[in-house]
């Protein structure tokens, strides 16, 4: 077992943690599959409103690779195929019947799973729906069909601020988990990485066929693309596969049960909620049922995910394909009495600006106002102290406005994504939005090859 510390990055202090208590969800009413929760991505629908569906029938496929299938996660009737701009595929939702009716897929026992060979893998995962559980860096499109990673890695612990705790809602998933484990040995002739918390594993202790490694310090030590970097770094030309522990563990359901895996564990969290705990639900369901009946969504802002890297939902809208965290805060009411000038008792502080950095463990409640507009750039020095890898931030971003591909590489944007630069863009009082330019330019590098 290897322990890295981190020591560069930054917690944000944020009130609204969840309770480690877990409760049963209500049956939802609707669920859907979201396009847009998968990068680079075309859908082609196999459905049509009022078609009726069972738990893993195909709802729609990579045009590319129409292998790549994509299930329904209850059993009822096909609502809506929501479609956005220029005919955008947005969701489609199924509106969930009384009870569930499965498709049926081919079962194996843990020692079948163990001598299965890589194609029989590969076909079972495809078939019941959970290849796109695993992507691929670079880029973090879903893994090549016929790729072949060095090592698949696995984040066994999150840093990012209110997110649900993998050992926490892993406890009863060991045995599917280290199913899992099994099938996946077979996808990769390297090593499979397992990350977990110095102090956090208990739900990953003594499972076979894994290198373990011990993570500790602040956010983002819980991001895949830091984790490679300390772990086994992504040289040119190479590729490795990542996947959460959860969807491990789904794996192994649908190998030994022969169903396509649809419960789901989610924390929710947010000072814009009452009670914050974890729940059991199906995956891809409503917002609007596993949230307390009396939000206001005028007040509120509900991402499916963190509030570094989610997904602004609204209550009508549904659980992200890859999130185990709804986050709530509220919205901006109104303008701050003295703006900055303010001594700011109760308002969160990265670089010592107000008096609340005088207290370190205090949580603030903190709202969507990023105080101010876009505004000419200014380098504090303050990026490459919340990016734990040798990379320069601001050289990258400016690199990448100006679409040099070639020092984009040798700056190191293939070995990571969007989302390990959101304290940078939490950070910058400039407002820059350091994920959305990183996006652009890994964009940018797929299309020209």
């Amino acid at each position: 077992m290897a322990h890295f510390k981190v020591k560069r990055g930054y917690n944000i202090p944020l009130a609204g943690e969840p309770e480690r208590l877990v409760i049963k969800g209500a049956r939802p009413k609707q669920a859907a599959v979201q396009p847009a929760d998968f990068r680079n991505f075309r859908p082609q629908v196999e459905v049509e409103p009022g078609a009726a569906v069972k738990v893993g029938s195909v709802l729609f496929m990579d045009k590319r690779h129409p292998e790549i299938r994509f299930l329904s996660p209850v059993a009822g009737t096909v609502n809506e195929v929501v479609r956005g701009e220029r005919r955008r595929i947005m969701r489609i939702i199924v509106d969930a019947a009384a009870s569930d009716e499965y498709e049926e897929f081919p079962k194996y026992s843990d020692s079948a799973i163990k001598n299965l060979d890589r194609e029989k893998v590969r076909s079972a995962l495809l078939q019941g729906g959970l290849w796109p559980t695993l992507r691929q860096r670079p880029f973090s499109n879903i893994a090549g069909l016929d790729a072949s990673p060095k090592a698949i890695f696995i984040s066994g612990l999150e840093t990012a601020p209110l997110a649900a705790d993998p050992n926490f809602y892993m406890q009863e998933l060991k045995a599917d988990f280290q199913s899992g484990i099994y099938a996946l040995q077979h996808l990769t002739e390297g090593k499979i990485h397992l990350s977990v918390a110095p102090d956090r594993h208990d739900s990953f202790d003594g499972v076979e066929g894994i290198e373990l490694h011990t993570f500790s310090g602040p956010h983002p030590a819980g991001n895949v693309s830091v984790q490679v970097y300390h772990i086994d770094r992504l040289r040119a030309g190479e590729i490795i596969w990542y996947i959460s522990p959860y969807d491990v563990a789904r794996i192994g359901q649908l190998l030994k049960n022969g169903r396509y895996p649809n419960e789901t564990m989610v924390a929710l969290a947010g000072s814009g909620l009452e009670k914050c705990q974890y729940v059991k639900t199906i995956t891809g369901a409503a917002l609007a049922g596993i949230l307390p009946e009396n939000l206001n969504d005028d007040e509120l802002r509900v991402l499916s995910g963190t509030v570094l890297s989610g997904t602004n939902a609204s209550l009508e809208g549904f659980i992200g394909f890859y999130d185990h965290t709804v986050t709530v805060i509220p919205e901006v009411q109104k303008r701050r009495l003295l703006g900055w000038l303010s001594p700011g008792f109760n308002l969160a502080s990265y670089g010592g600006t107000f008096f609340s950095s005088l207290f370190r463990n205090k949580k603030f409640v903190q709202n969507t106002d990023i105080n101010g507009d876009e505004r000419a750039f200014v380098s504090t020095g303050n990026y490459e102290k919340v990016v734990p890898m040798d990379i320069l931030p601001v050289h990258l971003a400016k690199a990448t406005l100006v679409e040099d591909i070639e020092l984009m590489e040798k700056l190191g944007i293939l070995e990571v994504a969007p989302e390990d630069f959101a304290l940078c863009t939490y950070i910058c009082p400039s407002k820059i939005e350091f994920g959305e330019i990183i996006e652009h330019g890994l964009t940018l590098i797929e299309k020209e090859g």
